[in-house]
């Protein structure tokens, strides 16, 4: 970055002239320049500070905001972006960002402003690669042409040992002398040689000898200048100091490097001048080979990249850095590997990492095309699909690094303008989470569920006269809750070994279910008709929490039933959803969930269960494309028997059994009802005892499964037993109170959950926050009332380093007896 800031400060110095100033952590040159170049770094100090800068800006250019991505860095991009004022103009520049759009939203958003987004598809100049193996350069890939697999088999080729090709020719051509030949004797082509592993295979580095071969190959066929991008400092050291022998500059050029590198180190002190880096930069420049990284000192890294830009430097070993958006184009780029470490780990280059210092290639209205070359010193190129990947996969999107640092929470908190929730708020990580609360009207939803909670709240107060012997049905609400969650849970735990739960889901097992908002009715009696499939859970994963069972519910003794009923046409006793009458009660075929079940009673009858429900009326075969579908139908058809009676039977008997089919199938309903009328007084009276569930589970687990399992069904049965102590539980209207209840239960739920989501607490980075700053507040940074004490106001000073390290040791004093030149060293 310092690089791209020194190289634009160049440029534009020797454009506009004396109005530009340059501010980075090295050096700061006319401050008060009408266009200021500084590192994001400076611009978010600035802005923590209130420097009085900042009130002048009109316009902010981000170069490079890819960089966004930066794990270490891109945070401070966010905070940049997040603080500056909203009259200030902004300008993004990159070359590699596939989800343009998302990040414009984000901007747009952030800022208030519309964004417009220019995109251009093509370069300027196209890109050549190739490989660099057997002394020659294999290209895989031109411009958008696509990959080339005959040039990586040709690389492949050339890396074998000459014995092995040789044997591989032979064997390809055939040996026409037949039988003397190994090929012909079907014996094996010699392999390469085995040297380590497979994956060391290709990542060797090249000895003195290769680079020496690989810059004479270069400087003949005129593709310098170059950068070799190395992704080690020591690296870039080693190789440039193996090119000692090698002399790529003019006498003339000679001549030009060595006046102005003794004016650049004539500005250093004498001790300085006899610094060994800077003797050993000096002489290699002078042979036009340059090193560029971090490790070198300020001034000698910008005379090199003066150097370069001025063609006095022809091979340059750099690091990624320098890739970094600093326009300074070379004529070719080499990779001296495709791996690096990323700070965690070593891994292979990202597409997008790979076209940013690829792009370095191919100088505009110099060069037709940029070449691009990748060393192969090993025993095989890389890997094929890892290469193709790295040249026409896509740039990795732009995503937010954004965390917490203390000194963020210690800046925000000294200034007014911001919150470090309105900070987290607004980044770009939070983007998604706060446009979907927003695109959902979740605000404008919040304030109609509040206000109509409110009014149920006042309606259900004034109704208190009304609720008889009914009057604790919110807490008894709540008690049923408990049960029917505590139920579930078990429930779903028996149901997870399939079948009936070991006996709990039998036909004829009477429970109480439920489901007073979709069906109204509560704590109403059942008999299961069919226990959960086995087949439905299995495409959840295995899970059982949208498991259904089967039952005849009893309905309420309020409950109607008209006979013009719409959706009861058509419908009759074995079909889902059915209605029916007996004993003057009313009872439903219904789906019951897992979740809709208060308790399992011990108690089950001997029922035909399938003369309630039918399979078939639930279940349809899948079609796989009927043959036969555009045939008629025997309805539609000529029937050829018609008229004619079945031998050996007397008379038409259809009417007859037609009228026997119908008194069974009373019998069964009435017997079914009776069951469950018998039911229901038994849990208004004395209540219906419980099923031991854990004689169901008992060859399900052992040890402390089965004492965890014990110990719920404990729970279950104290919680049913806390329900029916309550008044409510015996009402015979109980569902219509119930009702009442669960509605506003229910939306004042949601309208808590809408808070939560409105609220900071939803933040992803919330509890973060809260034990960063109880942190800060217990090592004295903070007081009890979030304000900067002495030691935080010390803490916001330290920007190149860990803040509260280096607080720790001035107020401890560490530093005390050391000399300043000590305290930098350490």
């Amino acid at each position: 970055i310092k690089a791209l800031s020194n190289q634009k400060y160049r440029d534009f110095r020797n454009k506009f002239g004396e109005d530009v100033g340059l501010i980075t952590g090295d050096m700061q040159i006319g401050a008060d320049g009408s266009c200021l170049i500084m590192t994001t770094e400076i611009l978010r100090s600035m802005l923590y500070r209130g420097a009085d800068l900042i009130r002048d800006i009109e316009w902010v250019i981000f170069d490079e905001v890819h960089y966004i991505n930066d794990s270490e860095r891109g945070v401070v991009w966010e905070e940049v972006i997040i603080m500056l004022p909203d009259y200030v103009n902004l300008i993004f520049l990159s070359a590699t960002t596939p989800n343009t759009i998302e990040f414009s939203e984000w901007i747009g958003r952030t800022k208030r402003k519309p964004v417009h987004v220019i995109r251009t598809n093509y370069r300027p100049v196209p890109l050549s690669h190739h490989l660099w193996a057997g002394l020659k350069m294999h290209k895989i890939m031109e411009g958008k042409q696509g990959f080339t697999p005959k040039g990586y088999a040709e690389a492949s080729k050339a890396l074998l040992p000459a014995s092995v090709r040789a044997a591989a020719e032979k064997a390809k051509n055939g040996d026409k002398g037949g039988t003397n030949s190994a090929a012909g004797r079907g014996k094996p082509v010699p392999s390469r040689p085995a040297s380590g592993s497979k994956m060391s295979t290709w990542q060797q580095q090249g000895s003195k000898q290769d680079w020496i071969s690989l810059t004479r190959y270069l400087e003949r066929e005129g593709l310098m200048p170059t950068v070799v991008f190395s992704f080690s400092k020591k690296k870039c050291e080693e190789i440039a100091a193996s090119l000692q022998s090698l002399d790529l500059n003019t006498a003339a050029e000679r001549n030009l490097v060595m006046s102005f590198t003794i004016q650049t180190v004539a500005r250093l002190s004498l001790n300085d001048q006899a610094l060994p880096q800077v003797v050993k930069t000096v002489e290699m420049v002078k042979r036009g080979i340059g090193v560029h990284h971090g490790g070198l000192l300020p001034i000698l890294k910008e005379m090199v990249e003066i150097l370069f830009s001025r063609g006095l430097v022809k091979i340059l070993f750099a690091t990624e850095t320098f890739a970094m958006g600093v326009n300074m184009p070379a004529r070719c780029v080499v990779f001296n590997s495709i791996r690096k470490h990323d700070g965690v780990q070593f891994r292979e280059l990202q597409p997008g990492e790979y076209t940013q210092m690829a792009g370095r290639a191919g100088r505009r209205g110099l060069d037709k095309v940029g070449t691009v070359v990748m060393c192969c010193f090993g025993d095989t190129p890389p890997p094929q699909t890892l290469l193709k990947n790295m040249l026409t996969g896509s740039s990795t999107k732009l995503q937010s690094q954004f965390r917490l640092t203390y000194t963020m929470i210690l800046n925000l908190l000294r200034v007014e303008d911001m919150s470090v929730e309105g900070m987290i708020k607004r980044s770009f990580s939070e983007f998604a989470a706060q446009r979907a609360l927003t695109t959902n009207d979740y605000p404008k939803l919040l304030v109609r569920g509040t206000k109509t909670l409110l009014k149920l709240d006042e309606e259900f107060k004034q109704d208190g006269d009304s609720r008889i012997s009914c009057e604790d049905v919110e807490e008894y609400y709540f008690a049923s809750r408990n049960v029917l969650s505590s139920s579930k849970e078990l429930l779903s735990y028996l149901l997870s070994s399939g079948g009936t739960g070991g006996g709990a889901f039998v036909a004829g097992r009477v429970v109480l279910v439920t489901s007073a908002r979709k069906h109204n009715y509560v704590r109403a009696p059942a008999l299961v008709l069919r226990a959960p499939d086995s087949s439905s859970k299995s495409s959840n994963s295995g899970s059982t929490d949208d498991a259904v069972c089967i039952c005849m519910v009893l309905l309420p003794q309020s409950f109607t039933c008209s006979k013009d009923d719409e959706q009861q046409k058509g419908l009759k006793l074995g079909a889902l959803n059915f209605i029916g009458e007996a004993q003057s009660r009313f009872f439903a075929i219904h789906k019951v969930h897992l979740d809709d079940i208060l308790l399992v009673s011990s108690t089950k009858h001997k029922i035909d269960s399938k003369a309630f429900y039918k399979e078939k009326s639930a279940r349809q075969m899948p079609s796989f494309g009927n043959a036969f579908a555009g045939a008629k139908s025997m309805k539609d058809r000529d029937d050829p028997f018609a008229g004619m009676k079945v031998r050996g039977k007397k008379g038409d008997t259809s009417s007859q059994n037609k009228a026997t089919g119908l008194s069974q199938e009373a019998q069964l309903a009435d017997d079914a009802m009776s069951y469950l009328v018998n039911a229901e007084h038994a849990e208004l009276n004395s209540g219906l005892d419980l099923l031991d569930l854990r004689e169901c589970a008992k060859n399900m687990h052992q040890g402390n499964s089965a004492m965890e399992f014990g110990t719920a069904c404990d729970r279950l049965e104290h919680d049913v037993a806390f329900a029916r102590q309550f008044r409510s539980h015996y009402h015979p209207n109980l569902e219509l109170h119930y009702v009442t209840v669960d509605r506003k239960e229910t939306l004042r739920a949601r309208v808590g959950t809408l808070r939560h989501l409105l609220s900071n607490e939803s933040l992803q980075l919330f509890p973060d926050f809260l034990q960063r700053k109880a942190m800060l507040q217990s090592l004295g940074y903070l007081d009890e009332n979030d304000t900067v004490c002495l030691k935080g106001r010390v803490a916001c000073e330290v920007n190149t380093c860990e803040g509260l390290i280096v607080t720790e040791m001035v107020f401890e004093g560490m530093l005390n007896e050391l000399e300043p030149a000590e305290i930098v060293a350490a």
